[in-house]
Order: structure tokens, then sequence, then C-alpha cells
């Protein structure tokens, strides 16, 4: 076993390096390179075009709420989460196992701590961004009246900054959770690594801020909003699809809103799915002694999994738009359409213009509050007016219903110039 000091150390009798136990063994060389560089590497670069595609699809967004301005947010954060893992996960193994990229095994090597540290700041601020796009579409959906502040697109850019800067502070520690240390590599011969410090091992610490801090921020406390932001969401959405089938209208009728609603439950979903092994891993490094973690035991591939699955969901937030939402499809095909052929023709109708539903505007040159000349009205008997004005009442039973629909789902687009126009008369 090689010999590990936080100083200098004499290697004048150390061994041979080919006699010498190597720090990771070929079997753990090959599962590294097919887990990170490999697989890992597939889902960064399938994350990195989809969170582009993802942002400019956005970006046509008529109407500035702040959901789509906090998913767009979350789409430039995940790619900086996505580019941060490239240098600390992908392109290491490929020297450990091929021998490859051998000057940037060395610079690996010295800035460990800060590749690290760097990647856990997105990190944080992904996490952030998931809750708060989540929070809002809450208000928006189950709680239009309440807190309408938090609608704003303007008052979601100042929550951006907020958590931005509060990731940074949050993350500073992690700089000092490892330090530089010498190996024996053969005869005379040193080589200078990071392991995990004595600030970083701190029984303390790992208690403190590892495991109870590191709940409450990155993993327990996020989890539990969004599951219980989850579990209001599918009432709502299940209540709309009830009420839209009562009226006839059918369950896949719901318009944009229904579409939006069902993108964050999924979005949601897969957050926790992808983020659960991260927590375990973090409790199972505090309580498991520091060999479990070396090549060849069980921690050590468990920690490569927990550590992909953060890059999957990173990458996966297009790919959930594109199965859940017919609106973002059609957008993504005009975008498409305009690269390849440079018009959209065939897809510019009005109603995929924007994201988020648009009330229909009668094609008529008479007002609807308009009376017909007095000529143009027909004489009707008294039995035709009875029945007429059954029948006008059952219309205007059906169509107060219907609006009362159309109210609900425009909650976004109707709200938000509502919600502007009381924060303005507030502000004077």
């Amino acid at each position: 076993m090689k010999e590990v000091t936080k100083t200098m150390v004499d290697c004048s009798n150390e061994p041979p390096t080919n006699e010498t136990q190597p720090l990771v063994t070929s079997s753990c060389a090959l599962f590294d390179f097919m887990v990170f560089t490999v697989i890992g590497g597939m889902f960064c670069i399938l994350g990195l075009s989809g969170n582009i595609l993802a942002y400019l699809v956005l970006s046509r967004d008529q109407s500035k709420t702040a959901t789509f301005y906090l998913l767009k947010s979350l789409a430039v954060s995940d790619s900086v989460v996505i580019i941060s893992a490239i240098p600390l996960y992908i392109l290491d193994p490929i020297h450990l196992y091929t021998g490859y990229l051998s000057g940037y095994h060395k610079f690996y090597i010295k800035f460990l701590p800060y590749l690290y540290t760097c990647f856990l700041i997105p990190f944080t601020l992904s996490i952030f961004l998931t809750v708060l796009v989540s929070l809002s579409r809450y208000y928006a959906v189950c709680r239009p009246f309440s807190s309408l502040r938090v609608c704003l697109t303007e008052s979601a850019r100042k929550y951006v900054i907020y958590i931005a800067m509060f990731s940074i502070v949050y993350n500073i520690p992690r700089f000092f959770e490892y330090q530089k240390v010498f190996i024996c590599d053969g005869p005379n011969k040193t080589v200078e690594i990071f392991e995990t410090s004595a600030f970083g091992d701190n029984l303390a610490y790992r208690i403190v801020y590892a495991i109870i801090i590191y709940f409450i921020i990155n993993h327990g406390g996020p989890l539990l909003c969004l599951a219980l932001l989850n579990y209001k969401l599918i009432q709502a959405l299940q209540s709309r699809m009830k009420r839209r089938a009562l009226m006839g209208k059918g369950a896949n009728s719901g318009g944009v809103q229904q579409d939006t609603t069902l993108i964050l439950v999924v979005v949601i979903f897969v957050f926790l799915l992808c983020h659960t092994p991260t927590f375990i891993d973090q409790i199972l490094w505090t309580v498991l002694e520091k060999s479990a973690r070396d090549c060849g035991k069980g921690l050590y591939y468990y920690t490569a999994i927990s550590d992909v699955c953060v890059i999957l969901n990173s990458s996966g937030n297009f790919y959930v738009y594109i199965l859940t939402s017919k609106k973002f499809r059609i957008i993504l095909a005009q975008i498409c359409c305009k690269y390849r052929f440079g018009n959209t023709s065939s897809l510019t109708e009005p109603e995929h213009a924007t994201l988020l539903h648009k009330s229909p505007v009668h094609n008529s040159s008479m007002s609807p509050n308009m009376t017909p000349p007095i000529h143009m009205t027909p004489i009707k008997s008294q039995n035709q007016e009875v029945l007429s004005s059954k029948t006008d009442s059952e219309h205007v039973h059906a169509e107060a219903n219907h609006n009362s629909l159309n109210q609900s789902e425009n909650v976004d687009s109707v709200e938000q110039k509502r919600v502007e126009s009381l924060v303005v008369a507030m502000d004077a």
C-alpha cells in the first residue's frame, strides 16, 4: 500500500512502480471510463444541445410570465452544471483507462477541489430554481389570488439573483474539504494529489454541514417541498381534467395551462428520482469508514452512479418538455424548419405563436354586443318565443360554465396583467 502523508516523504526505499499497488485498478478504471466518460459524456452532449433548444423554444413565449422565465433560467443553470461536470467527471477517466490526456490529468490533480466546488455552485442553483418554478406554478394554478407578486417576472428575476448569490456563499466551505498531499510513486519519486483534509473529515463538519445543512438546503428540504407541491399540482390537474370531462370537452383538451402543469409534475418527479441517490451517498460517506470509498468497494461504485444521476437530471428537462407538451413540440418544429428551410409558413398558425393560451377572437364585422337592425329581426310567434327562451337559457348556462373554465385556464396571462396593475397602484 502506498504511503500517504501531508508533507514531503522519503521514497528512497520505495519499490519500483510496477511493484506497488495502483491507486485505481484496471477494473475500476474501466468502470469509471464507461460510467463517466461514455454514459455521462453522452448525457452531457444530449443535455447541452437539449438545454439550448429548450431556451430557444421558451424564448418564443410572448407572455413574459414568471414560469417561463424561471424555466429559461433553469435551462441556463443546468447547462452550467453540465459544463462544470465535463472537467470534473468526464475527461480524467480517459487518462486512467487509456493513458491519453496526461497533461490534463496533471491539471486535474492540482485543481480538483476548485473543480468540485465550481460544480456544486450551479448544482445548488438548479435545485433552488426547480423549487422556485414549482412554487410559482403552484400559486398560478392553486392560489391565483394569493401572494400575487410571486407570479411577476420582475420578482422572479430578483429571486434568481438572490439564490445565485446564496449558492456561491453556501458552497465556500467546499474549497477547504481537500488538501494537497504527496505519495511515493517509485524510488525517489513522489507525486502530488488531493485527499480529504482534516477539516473535510471532521466529524462535526460532516454531521452539521454535509448531512444536516445539506439535507435542509440541497436535498431533504427541497425534496419534501417539491413532493408537496407536486401532490397539489397533480390534484389540481386531475380536478381540471374532471371538470373538462363533465363539460364534454375531453380530458386532453385542457389547453396550455394543463400542458404547463403536466410539464412541472414530470420535471419534479425526475428531480426526485435523480437526486435521492446523492443524499443517500452523503449519509454513507459519513457513517462508513474511509476505506469504504476505495476502489473496488461498494461505495466507490455507488458514488459514481449517484454522480451520473445528477448529470442526467440536468440533461433531461428538454426531453420532458418534448414528451409532455404539444405546444413545445410545435414551436420546436417551427425553429427547426426555420433553420433548415428558411421559413415556417406551414406551421405559423396564430394559436401556435406562443406557449400561453390566447382567447379566441371571432372573425366578424359585427360586435357581439351590437343589436341587428330592426328590419333584420325576425318576427316570432308566442310558442317560438317560449321555446327560444328555454333554449337561450340553456345556452347561457352552458356558456357560463365554459367561461368559468376558460377563466381558470387563463390565470397566467390574465392574472399577470391584473397583478402588474395592482402592484403599480400599490407602489404608487
